[in-house]
């Protein structure tokens, strides 16, 4: 009877041994390490820049900024403009387009937050050096520096490096933040197409005046009539000759010579 209970009392004893090694294997068996990312608040700017194209070549486009400057832009094919409303691409820009690109940059200041998580039995602690074994039996160092952020846990209380003890069972969080900057942007480009050139066509007919009953012409006030002119003396036609006029002359000397005669006949 002694014998078996012996026994009984043996292998109780190794059961219990295997299941404490078990849980000690467990208990000193964790590093792990997560990381997370802690956002701030966003800050947004937005800028708006104006132009009209000049030329357009394939995916070439040259525009004149409202500055004047003169700028050679390659776009992408995918990329999308809003012209009066309507998604086109770059080979549907005509020159005369007048352009408004808003670029929106959103900055968020990153936290990228680093937790290193070690559970254990401590094999050796001094100072700021403690050396923990892990699973395996494999023993692993650390320092703590005075700048690091560890926090060590001893029996579910809170203890620092200095108040380790080999043999305890210590779980230690390291945690490092590495602030960073996200930045993106957002371009989005609207526009008006120029006005469209329209030929007058030519007409057809020409359409008639409207007939309008003519009016009365306003009575004019009479002018006192003015003399007529003296008619201006006849002119001697070409084939007329002076003899006439010369014989007239002679018969007049002719009749004075004869009265002269018969005047001094009388006196004498």
């Amino acid at each position: 009877m002694k014998i078996r209970t012996n026994r009984r009392v043996l292998i109780g004893c190794i059961q219990t041994l295997t299941i404490l090694s078990f849980l000690t294997v467990a208990v000193v068996a964790q590093e792990t390490t997560t990381k997370k990312e802690i956002k701030g608040k966003s800050t947004v700017t937005s800028t708006q820049l104006k132009g009209t194209v000049m030329h357009v070549e394939g995916n070439d486009v040259v525009i004149k900024m409202s500055t004047g400057e003169i700028k050679h832009v390659t776009v992408s094919p995918e990329r999308k403009f809003t012209i009066d409303g309507k998604e086109t691409t770059v080979r549907n820009l005509k020159p005369g387009t007048t352009l408004t690109g808003t670029y929106t940059t959103t900055t968020t200041p990153v936290t990228e937050r680093t937790t290193q998580t070690v559970s254990g039995k401590v094999w050796y602690a001094s100072g700021p050096t403690v050396i923990i074994t892990l699973p395996g039996g494999v023993n692993k160092k650390y320092t703590v520096k005075h700048e690091d952020n560890v926090q060590f846990m001893v029996d579910g209380r809170p203890a620092t490096v200095f108040e380790l003890r080999k043999g305890q069972i210590v779980s230690a969080s390291k945690i490092t933040e590495d602030p960073k900057t996200m930045i993106s942007q957002n371009t989005v480009v609207t526009g008006h197409a120029p006005p469209a050139q329209v030929a007058a066509a030519p007409a057809k007919r020409a359409a008639a005046p409207a007939r309008t009953t003519p009016k009365p012409a306003p009575a004019r006030t009479a002018r006192p009539a003015q003399p007529a002119p003296a008619p201006a003396p006849a002119a001697l036609p070409k084939t007329g000759s002076p003899l006439p006029l010369i014989g007239l002359f002679g018969l007049v000397a002719l009749t004075a010579a004869g009265g002269l005669r018969l005047l001094r006949t009388h006196r004498s």
